[in-house]
């Protein structure tokens, strides 16, 4: 695929715009909080220098907002209780390592009664975004509830490299906008535990079988993006957000829109599991 078609295509993906931007004046469509949490590694797009908001925060806000979505944005895990989630619709995960440990940022934890109280307000109808790293947290031997709920557990990444992603469900929310096909170049993950729960419903794959390094060629393609229901609640996954530039791409930002539109509820969608058509 040459260099002018890729931007076309990502350009086009914010033309699929399922909820209208409002002004400012109007009642906020909807309120998400995101939460941003680094006990291990502490990636770029989430470090804040100082008071200032990460790179991340400031294009979720911005882009977000004009579609009259307010973002709260957040390093403390103490906003993480069952009185403070009553007031958003849904929330967004971009953290690192174990949740109940300070760590590296040196921001607030999550107390084991507010991860619980994280998992009952989905299990309620809460909806639950998790992003890049989010896969990374609260992972063990063996899958924790954690594991269970956002869909697998991070394991090991290689160096960077260009690779093709592949859209399985065209019709899902965030996936409608996407092209078939595209390629990129990413932080590329790789899981293990995945589909603990037995209700995984893939959206998009990366084809590892055509990377160039080796350890990514075990398998001929993985779950990149995914979906499943918890309890009544909604979960939504994505792989793609350590770059940068990826967070300035509409394909990026109309995906976490739309995602945000499904996970809250505002709009329906097939989430039947289907993983077991994707294991190659």
């Amino acid at each position: 695929m040459n260099q002018l078609l890729y931007i076309i295509m990502v350009i086009g993906v914010a033309l699929a715009v399922p909820i209208q931007a409002t002004n400012a004046e109007e009642e906020p469509a909807m309120k998400v909080l995101y939460f941003t949490k680094s006990a291990g590694f502490e990636h770029s797009v989430v470090k804040r220098d100082g008071e200032n908001l990460s790179h991340s925060e400031r294009i979720l806000k911005d882009y977000l907002g004009r579609f009259g979505i307010e973002v709260v944005c957040s390093k403390d895990g103490g906003m993480i209780d069952a009185e403070t989630l009553k007031g958003f619709d849904s929330v967004l995960f971009y953290t690192s390592g174990n949740l109940f440990e300070e760590g590296t940022d040196r921001h607030p934890p999550i107390s084991p009664a507010g991860l619980e109280a994280l998992f009952e307000w989905i299990e309620s109808g809460g909806g639950f975004i998790g992003i890049h790293a989010a896969t990374d947290s609260q992972r063990d031997e063996a899958p924790t509830e954690y594991t269970k709920m956002i869909g697998a557990a991070f394991v090991r990444h290689g160096k960077q490299e260009y690779a093709n992603v592949r859209v399985v469900d065209p019709k899902f929310p965030g996936m409608a906008g996407l092209p078939v096909e595209f390629r990129m170049i990413e932080e590329w993950y790789l899981h293990n535990q995945i589909n603990a729960a037995g209700n995984m419903r893939v959206l998009a794959l990366l084809e590892t079988g055509k990377m160039e390094q080796e350890m990514y060629n075990q398998n001929e393609t993985v779950p990149l993006m995914w979906a499943s229901d918890y309890g009544k609640g909604r979960v939504f996954y994505t792989a793609l957000g350590h770059r940068e530039e990826v967070w300035e791409m509409p394909l990026m930002q109309g995906l976490i829109r739309d995602a945000i539109a499904w996970t809250a509820g505002k709009v329906e969608a097939d989430v039947s599991p289907n993983f077991e058509e994707f294991l190659k």
